[in-house]
């Protein structure tokens, strides 16, 4: 008698983590980009604030946060509502 190896298991469809990414612009000053990273990023300080602020200047984008599901779309939608240039990936 054989068996196939799955004894009624079903498997889990595997999450995907999203990257959010700050998009460089020229209508942002870095006071404005550093107050909403510090308002809608839970771990972002004034000081990790104005390092993002300043790599998005030099090299046009920054990786922001990455995470699952809906929490990645939230900050997504803050950030735009504040006014940054933002995209998923």
């Amino acid at each position: 008698m054989e068996t196939s190896g799955s004894f009624g298991t079903t498997r889990r469809k595997r999450r995907k983590r999203l990257h959010l990414y700050l998009i460089d612009d020229d209508h942002n000053t870095f006071e404005q980009v550093i107050y909403a990273l510090q308002h809608v990023l839970p771990t972002c300080n004034a000081l990790t604030a104005e390092q993002f602020a300043m790599i998005v200047h030099n090299v046009g984008e920054v990786e922001l946060y990455s995470g699952f599901g809906n929490d990645v779309y939230i900050k997504y939608a803050q950030l735009q509502k504040l006014g940054l240039t933002v995209d998923i990936k």
